[in-house]
């Protein structure tokens, strides 16, 4: 399985929920819009939305560090 790359601020919604399904939950609880709003970047709809840009970043690219984790894991158990 492909390591999956971390996000920074240019990375569009679309991307991150393109990276992992699960990565779809951590946005929504972010409060970010995973509807309609899938083209605008982590930066712009934080803004607009006036979210915490670095908070939302540090916690997507957890949950991806997370996700590389058990994908290694499970390919070492193969």
């Amino acid at each position: 399985m492909k390591k999956i790359d971390l996000v920074d601020e240019n990375t569009t919604i679309k991307e991150i929920l393109d990276k992992d399904s699960s990565m779809q939950s951590e946005l929504l609880k972010l409060g970010f819009n995973t509807c309609c709003a899938k083209m605008q970047t982590i930066k712009s709809f934080a803004q607009e939305k006036q979210l915490d840009v670095r908070k939302a970043m540090a916690v997507l690219n957890t949950k991806i560090e997370e996700i590389n984790e058990i994908n290694e894991i499970l390919e070492e158990g193969m």
